[in-house]
């Protein structure tokens, strides 16, 4: 037996903390590597979501959703728009097939949806619903 500082402790004792400290640090930092944010997991769009959302952004949804509305104040550009409705696509919180061969994409977060339209001449739109997400539930 070992004394510390008028402790008495056995050998396993010292063996058992070792373990648990080491178990806390291998665990923090596996937890570190687990708890990323959003962000860090974000997968990159494709080549073709980076398509389809430079058609959206060069259609009516720019002009009406982010210069008419100002919808999307922190948008400057259509590139940046594109670029905004591509993470929208790739990394959707919510996404569900609709009539007509259309495709909901909705980013909860941000409160963003988009609707991919392939009959129409812009192929979609993009805007921030007042109703949130009740509103992407009672697409049809």
């Amino acid at each position: 037996m070992v004394q510390n500082m008028g402790i008495r402790r056995s050998r396993g004792h010292f063996v058992l903390v070792s373990v648990l400290v080491l178990s806390v640090l291998v665990g923090g930092r596996a937890l570190g590597q687990d708890a990323r944010t959003k962000k860090d997991k974000e997968k990159a769009p494709t080549a073709a979501q980076l398509k389809l959302a430079e058609a959206i952004s060069n259609g009516h949804s720019y002009q009406k959703h982010v210069i008419d509305e100002e919808l999307f104040p922190e948008i400057k550009s259509r590139a940046e728009f594109a670029k905004m409705i591509a993470r929208v696509l790739a990394n959707p919180t919510h996404s569900r097939e609709l009539a007509n061969d259309r495709e909901a994409f909705y980013y909860q977060p941000s409160n963003t949806l988009v609707i991919v339209n392939p009959h129409a001449k812009d192929r979609g739109t993009c805007f921030r619903p007042s109703a949130r997400k009740r509103y992407y539930d009672k697409l049809k």
